[in-house]
């Protein structure tokens, strides 16, 4: 379960109930001692307790209601969700491994294998087009050594001066290379990330597995390339003693295979890592396939952590009903609220059985969902939909039927998804409607019909304003939409061109003949005349 809190300061608010419950506990003690004093109110031992056990009650409710609010505000999240997130165009982050094994020179032509990592990236940046690049430095940590920049002579200078001198710490890190490979990279950027990491796969610290978790945790595939060969060889560390160092490939694949396994059993398997052996053929073509081309989108699942917000306010306000109800109100009162409330209870469970049998299909079919199992989680769902539909249940079908229409298009099964979506009605609550546009959003682009994406983006974010995935994708549709428009707009021009060319030659054909016929005309009416006068 991924834990993370986004203002941890917040928490110096639950220190305001220290002040806060020493006034109380003054008032409340002087309040006892002015009634002790009262002698028609002394004997009332059963008046003393039922006041001590309410003050308890009200004060311990009230401070945990303040701290489910403090909770609230400090904005805890945990649990996971993928959320669809077009992206377009690529990031990279060329990680390099610069520790002393690099200078082995067993790769091809007697290189390093630290300058033949130089030249194997300087081949591929040569067939990037309009990519962004970035550079950074591992060794016993991680540096990023040129941020995220289209300037590709300036990746190409640092290419030029690696070296192990370049850094003082000792060891191999490459999972610090990887973890600020991923800092490298803005958040809520169109573009979409990867990392390309070169080393011979000789790590000291054996951070690697982490890091990988790490990023398939935020959707970033990882490529390691190896140098070098598995034939041990010689060279000098840095404090100058000799150690043998080769190509782990064995052991990077290993890694690979374990962090894949751990991953997908927890249902976060976003991003793929793969090796690649540089020395092979056709090394290079597999690592530029994996990047998109500069004017295509794709649609990426991010892993985003899910705010507890309205969890924690919930139980706030339950907690503040809870004091005043049992410790505001009359010893008489409070048993007869008591009695009242157990019998609203049991009315209300025995009233909303069904309703409670949707919410477990609901909360069943969400579990089968986030494990990958779509045919499960689409048994839930379609059960969830029949009993709201027999309890006439309308705010939790559509809650079951967009469970069902998100479950449909992971599936693949986009007419299905397109279906169920417009089964949800206008009405339905906000949260609903938002995905619900969202996605229809997201299948339109992909279908190529941009206007409607730009139209279903807009009217989410006039829902919410403030989802940037949201805007991210409108931006992209939008550019897309002018493309197309600029398009047709050539295809237009050259079309009107062509049929202004043909009706000219035609006014030319006519005006031609018009002019053959009054010649052929004329040359009658002075052969008629010839001929009369020779007659």
């Amino acid at each position: 379960m991924n834990f993370s809190i986004e203002r941890p300061w917040a928490f110096y608010g639950i220190l305001i109930l220290i002040p806060v419950l020493g006034f109380v506990i003054t008032k409340y003690r002087k309040m006892v001692r002015l009634l002790a004093m009262d002698n028609s109110i002394r004997a009332s031992k059963m008046l003393f307790s039922s006041l001590r056990l309410s003050f308890v009650f009200r004060t311990v409710c009230r401070a945990l209601a303040w701290i489910m609010l403090v909770l609230a505000f400090s904005g805890i999240s945990w649990g996971t969700n993928m959320v669809a997130v077009q992206k377009s165009g690529d990031a990279i982050s060329m990680v390099f491994d610069i520790s002393y094994s690099m200078n082995a020179t067993d790769a091809p032509g007697g290189m390093s294998r630290l300058e033949s990592s130089s030249r194997y990236a300087k081949e591929l940046m040569e067939h990037l087009e309009g990519q962004s690049v970035s550079a950074v430095l591992a060794k016993g940590d991680g540096i990023i050594a040129v941020p995220l920049t289209d300037d590709y002579p300036a990746v190409e200078s640092l290419l030029d001066s690696l070296s192990p001198k370049l850094m003082t710490s000792q060891g191999t890190d490459l999972g610090a290379g990887i973890k600020a490979a991923i800092i490298s990279f803005p958040q809520q950027s169109s573009q979409a990330a990867h990392i390309w990491l070169f080393t011979d796969g000789d790590e000291t610290e054996n951070t690697l597995s982490s890091a990988l978790s790490d990023s398939i945790k935020y959707g970033i595939p990882v490529t390691i390339i190896g140098f070098g060969t598995e034939r041990e060889t010689e060279v000098f560390a840095g404090d100058g003693s000799k150690v043998k160092t080769a190509m782990r490939s064995e052991k990077i694949e290993k890694i690979i295979e374990g962090v894949q396994k751990k991953n997908l059993k927890r249902g976060s398997q976003t991003a793929t890592i793969k090796f690649i052996d540089a020395s092979e053929v056709g090394s290079a073509f597999s690592i530029l396939q994996d990047l998109n081309s500069k004017d295509s989108t794709v649609v990426a699942y991010e892993v985003q952590p899910v705010r507890r917000n309205g969890l924690l306010i919930f139980f706030a306000v339950i907690f503040y009903i809870v004091s005043f109800i049992f410790a505001e109100l009359h010893l008489r009162h409070r048993s007869r609220m008591l009695a009242i409330s157990i019998v609203a209870a049991g009315l209300m469970f025995t009233g909303c059985t069904g309703r409670f049998q949707v919410g477990k299909e609901i909360l069943y079919g969400k579990l089968e969902w986030n494990r990958k199992g779509y045919d499960e989680a689409v048994g839930h769902f379609m059960k969830a939909i029949e009993i709201s539909q027999e309890t006439d249940d309308k705010d939790l079908k559509e809650y079951a039927l967009y469970g069902l229409a998100s479950t449909y298009l992971m599936k693949d099964e986009v007419e299905s998804a397109v279906e169920r979506f417009e089964q949800i009605s206008p009405d339905a609550p906000d949260s609903v409607r938002f995905a619900v546009l969202y996605n229809s959003g997201i299948i339109a682009h992909r279908k190529g019909d941009y206007d409607k994406a730009v139209e279903d983006f807009k009217s989410a974010l006039l829902i919410d304003g403030s989802n940037i995935n949201a805007k991210i994708n409108l931006e992209i549709s939008q550019q897309q939409k002018g493309i197309n428009a600029k398009a047709r707009e050539q295809q237009i021009t050259d079309v009107s061109k062509g049929s202004q060319e043909s009706e000219l030659e035609q006014a030319l054909y006519s005006i031609i003949r018009e002019n053959d016929d009054n010649k052929w005309k004329n040359q009658q009416q002075e052969s008629e005349s010839r001929s009369s006068r020779d007659y």
